[in-house]
Order: structure tokens, then C-alpha cells, then sequence
């Protein structure tokens, strides 16, 4: 932690829209719920989304090294994708804990998924090993989960990177609104993204390109839940983006199709 306060860093920050990452998510859960069981959350899929576009910026997927005292960035050949977990401990105290998927990049959702959820379960059953600590490239910590909407974390060594993902929620401006006052403004609940980066080795332009992606893949770019449908093999389309034209808020029964009312 010492160290990380001599990094120079910077911090990229961008709001996105949550519609369709919660329609969607609805679909996938209710679809599990019904089949074999199992839960995705948002993390899950913004994860994956991060994941999947730091397959497109490689940029990103860097870390800080001086070879014969000059500074270069190194590129790893994987994305190994930290994840920060949170861990109460019984006096009271809490302990931070950042396991990684390694290869992270070379995964389907489903195999991504059940890795992820293998990390979970071993950290709090105090299964994980020193490997699963060892060369972590980029991570994600979100403290979204209680109530944080813009997080500026540090850097640990041998990362350039680290993306924070804030509260899922109304505008704050809108939260005082009933729900038919909400649907006839099609306000949208939105999260808070933000790239904390090294910036000896990487500029904001990039970062900023890196979330702009996030983003996109997050509304449905790159066909992104349709691949997510196909490793989880559920036999609906997605949820798609497109400008509302409807006052009426959906519910679970409408989002799935075959769903009796």
C-alpha cells in the first residue's frame, strides 16, 4: 500500500445506464432458476465485460517496469483478472482479499462464471493459495455493493490498472420519485465506472477509449449477451437496447418469454 503512493495515477470516470444489464440479468436468473440453479450477478457481468475489453485493449493489460533504468511498459500474455473480496472477520475488522482468473481473456461466460464463483467460495472457507494471488494484470473491486458511487482505489504493484464499479441506482435527483414518474421520464438506473490507472504507462485517451467499450458492451455491442445466452444456454434472445416507447414499466413476467401472466 506504501508504494502504491508513489505511482503516479490518474483516474478515468464514466456513467452507464443499467437498463439492460438489469432486464437481462432478470432473463438469465429466472432461466437458472428454472434449469439448474445458480445466480449471475451484475459483478459477473461487468466483469466480463472488462474482461472482454481488455481482449481489445491490450494497452490496458500493462504494468510499470525500468529495464537497464529506463522505464518501459511490459505486456503480459494473459489477462489474470483480480477481484477484491470483501471478508468480515469476527472481531469486527475487515480483510481484503484479491484472488485472480487467470487467463481470463480465453473464457466463455459460463466458464468465467463458475471460476469466479470457485474464488468466492474458497476465500471464505479459507481455501485459496498463494497462486491464486500471484500475477494479477488488472483488477475489479466494487464497493457499488454498499452504497459507494465513485470509487478511486489504489494500485497494487505489478498492475497499471484497477476499475471500480459504483451503486447501481436512480440519479439521486430522481430517487424521490414515485416509480410511474420515473417510467414516464424513462430515467434509468445508472452505475458509475471508473479506470484508475499508472500513468507512466498509460494515457487518458486510452482509459477513456477502454470504458467507452465497457460501456457498449454493457448496452449489448459485439453481440455480448447473446454470447452470454449461448455459454449459459438459455433458448431466448437477449433483451436489446432500443429508445423507449413504453409508460409502463416491464415486469419479470414480461421480460420472459414462455412466462404466464
Amino acid at each position: 500500500m506504501v508504494m502504491s503512493l508513489e505511482v503516479p495515477t490518474a483516474t478515468s470516470v464514466r456513467a452507464v445506464p443499467a437498463k439492460l444489464l438489469i432486464d437481462n440479468r432478470v432473463v438469465i436468473n429466472s432461466n437458472l432458476a428454472r434449469a439448474r440453479g445458480g445466480k449471475v450477478s451484475f459483478t459477473h457481468l461487468i466483469g466480463y465485460a472488462v474482461v472482454r475489453a481488455l481482449s481489445q485493449f491490450p494497452s490496458m493489460n500493462v504494468y510499470y517496469d525500468e529495464v537497464d533504468g529506463k522505464p518501459v511498459a511490459v505486456q503480459p500474455a494473459h489477462v489474470n483478472f483480480g477481484i477484491a473480496i470483501d471478508m468480515p472477520k469476527p472481531d469486527g475488522t475487515r480483510l481484503l482479499m484479491v484472488p485472480n482468473i487467470k487467463k481470463a481473456e480465453t473464457m466463455n461466460f459460463a466458464e468465467f462464471w463458475h471460476t469466479y464463483e470457485d474464488l468466492i467460495k474458497r476465500a471464505r472457507n479459507g481455501k485459496l493459495t498463494a497462486d491464486d494471488h500471484a500475477g494479477t494484470t488488472v483488477s475489479l473491486t466494487n464497493p457499488g455493493g454498499i452504497g459507494t458511487v465513485h470509487s478511486v482505489p489504489r494500485l497494487s504493484k505489478g498492475q497499471a490498472a484497477i476499475i471500480g464499479v459504483g451503486a447501481l441506482d436512480y440519479p439521486a435527483e430522481w430517487q424521490g420519485a414515485s416509480e410511474k414518474i420515473i417510467a414516464q421520464n424513462a430515467i434509468s438506473k445508472i452505475l458509475t465506472l471508473t479506470s484508475t490507472y499508472d500513468h507512466r504507462v498509460i494515457q487518458g485517451a486510452g482509459s477513456g477509449e477502454f470504458l467507452k467499450l465497457v460501456h457498449q458492451l454493457l448496452l449489448g455491442a459485439q453481440n455480448f449477451y447473446d454470447e452470454i445466452f449461448e455459454a449459459l444456454r438459455i433458448p431466448y434472445e437477449p433483451v436489446r437496447w432500443s429508445p423507449t416507447s413504453r409508460s409502463t414499466p416491464l415486469t419479470k413476467s414480461t421480460r420472459l418469454p414462455g412466462s404466464s401472466s
